[in-house]
This record gives structure tokens, sequence and C-alpha cells, in this order.
């Protein structure tokens, strides 16, 4: 379950990265974040999360440290687009 945490936690990293230069909603998001937005919502700052106290920093090293590309893991839970943290962890099996 910790290690899902960890993985669910470095896609929500990399997707902020990767879209940090896109453009703002007034009005948010037009339907569900992705998980991986969930994630990085669940897990920073810092600290206050108990399945990853390091944050997102924590959480792209474990992705980085898996066999294969970190950027895969990242995608597959960018791409799932749940109501809630706990349901996107549920999704991926947690």
């Amino acid at each position: 379950m910790k290690r899902l945490a960890v993985v669910i936690f470095v896609g929500a990293v990399f997707t902020l990265f990767a879209t940090a230069g896109g453009s703002a909603f007034a009005g948010g998001p037009s339907g569900p974040a992705s998980c991986m937005g969930q994630e990085a919502a669940a897990l920073s700052p810092p600290g206050s999360s108990d399945e990853v106290p390091g944050g997102m920093r924590d959480l792209a090293a474990f992705a980085r440290a898996q066999p294969g590309h970190p950027g895969d893991t990242f995608k597959f839970i960018a791409g799932l687009h749940e109501d809630s943290h706990e349901a996107c962890d549920e999704a991926l099996g947690g």
C-alpha cells in the first residue's frame, strides 16, 4: 500500500510539472481532477501526509527507482479522473 501511494505521488508531481505552463481557469476544472493532481494535493506540503512524509520529492525518487520509465507510471495515474483522493487510491488498487 505504501509503495502504491508513493507511485501515485510521483505521478502527481510529474503531472504538475508537465502542466505548469498551462493556463488557469477561474471556474476550476471542468471535471474531476486527474489522480495525479489528487495525489499531489494530498501529499503537499512535505510532512503533511502519512503516506509519503517527504512529499512529492519522495514520490519522484520512488518512481525513478522502479524498473522502466517513471513517466509511464505518471501517465497512467494522470489518465485516471476520480472524484477524490480516496477514489483514486481505490482505482489504483489501494
